[in-house]
């Protein structure tokens, strides 16, 4: 039987487990599982590009599934500018932060980003974003994670439900638990190799990309 989709995967749970009577309990350790690694992991397959991102109030709601900023760049104004991340504390504490203007920087507070100075004008961003993966269920069916690295969930969901059954015994929670940590480490050493095998990475600055011919 093929990991392929959400009804397989709670099937192969249960087989592995030699329980039939855990329906409703495995749809639990599906969602651990997904808390855990999208916590975790910070992979090409969870990067999104928001090209027209919307700043024109002091605050600006978080995109869904949002995680964590990787760049995070005003297109509007010219030339480009990169916004920059300070935390709540120190946005709140600088000088001239009440100004209006073009923001400068950035804050995520709560489910929302906070901009200084307040934005006099409405700008555009390119925003680069870690996403979470979409949770798998009834309707959502698959994503990323179950199609490319099925072991990362049934290994996640089998070592989070031998935590729960009373008695397991713990030399079993402890390879479950192994299982899960090898293939969360393979996806992130899959992902690294993708990213930086193949020809040599370039790590000048200032480079003209019309002379990228005569770099050897």
């Amino acid at each position: 039987m093929a990991l392929n989709n959400y009804a397989n995967l709670k099937t192969a749970i249960a087989n592995f487990l030699a329980r039939d009577d855990l329906t409703t309990e495995i749809d639990d350790f599906i969602d651990l599982t997904e808390a855990d690694f999208n916590r975790r992991l910070r992979i090409r397959a969870m990067e999104n590009v928001d090209t027209a991102f919307t700043i024109d109030s002091e605050t600006e709601a978080l995109p869904t599934g949002f995680l964590q900023v990787r760049s995070f760049i005003i297109t509007s104004a010219s030339p480009d500018k990169a916004l920059q991340l300070m935390t709540p504390f120190h946005q709140a504490n600088t000088q001239g932060i009440n100004n209006s203007g073009t923001p400068r920087v950035y804050s995520v507070e709560g489910t929302n980003f906070r901009f200084s100075p307040v934005p006099d004008t409405a700008q555009t961003a390119r925003l680069s974003f870690y996403k979470a993966f979409d949770a798998i269920d009834s309707t959502t069916t698959t994503n990323h994670i179950l199609t490319s690295h099925p072991d990362v969930y049934l290994y996640g969901a089998l070592y989070f439900a031998s935590t729960f059954i009373r008695g397991m015994d713990q030399g079993t929670v402890v390879q479950f638990k192994t299982q899960y940590e090898s293939a969360i480490k393979q996806v992130e050493d899959a992902d690294d190799l993708d990213k930086y095998n193949g020809t040599p990475l370039i790590q000048r600055s200032g480079i003209n990309i019309n002379n990228f011919d005569n770099v050897d």
